[in-house]
């Protein structure tokens, strides 16, 4: 049986970054998607391990790492953080892994005090979320010398805005959903120049 484990130092903290790039970097081939650089969650994830590694999670088989989860922002004042990277090997999917390790995740954060969760996730992640109970909101976030006035502009789903940031150089929008559909996604990153959409989630644990 494959169990969860929790980082114990840096060593595994590198392993189980390494696993999260190579899974991201060949499920982006995949599925013809751009791959993001990982160095940002490596920083993440360091601080999270200085901070509390408890919410640094993997599983591994046979010596090698085939699923892992971390968080981040843990802010035990306001009872939240953001559940950051959750990956399974794609020779592993489709057992309950990716479940098994976020229903653990509430229950440690459950513990900790922690009562909301927060993430983003891709298109194709988003029926895990939502069989788990998380909410979803439509983000838009656009960049250099686009504000969120062209998404504004440009949502012919008349979709209600829950709210909105804009600095000089880029912003957010985001939207209340009914459902998750991926043509808000293709409609708002081919017609607002710079876009960028996704779904985040939230869920209050109780």
């Amino acid at each position: 049986m494959v169990s969860i484990q929790t980082i114990q130092n840096q060593d595994q903290l590198k392993a189980l970054f390494q696993f999260f790039a190579r899974t991201f970097y060949e499920d982006a081939n995949n599925h013809h998607e751009h791959y993001f650089t990982m160095g940002d969650r490596y920083e993440e994830m360091r601080k999270q391990f200085c901070t509390d590694p408890d919410l640094l999670m993997y599983m591994e088989e046979d010596g090698k790492i085939i699923a892992g989860l971390t968080g981040k922002g843990m802010d035990l004042e306001h009872k939240k953080i953001t559940l950051s990277v959750l990956a399974v090997d794609s020779n592993y999917r489709r057992k309950g892994y990716a479940k098994e390790l976020i229903n653990e995740f509430e229950k440690r954060c459950i513990k900790k005090g922690i009562k909301h969760l927060d993430l983003g996730a891709r298109f194709r992640a988003c029926p895990i979320y939502l069989s788990l109970g998380y909410q979803p909101t439509l983000m838009v976030q656009v960049f250099d010398f686009v504000s969120v006035d062209d998404v504004r502009k440009e949502n012919q789903f008349h979709l209600k805005e829950k709210s909105s940031w804009q600095s000089d150089v880029y912003g957010f929008m985001f939207f209340e959903v009914d459902e998750v559909k991926k043509s808000y996604i293709q409609w708002f990153e081919q017609h607002v120049k710079t876009a960028h959409a996704q779904y985040i989630f939230e869920k209050d644990l109780f």
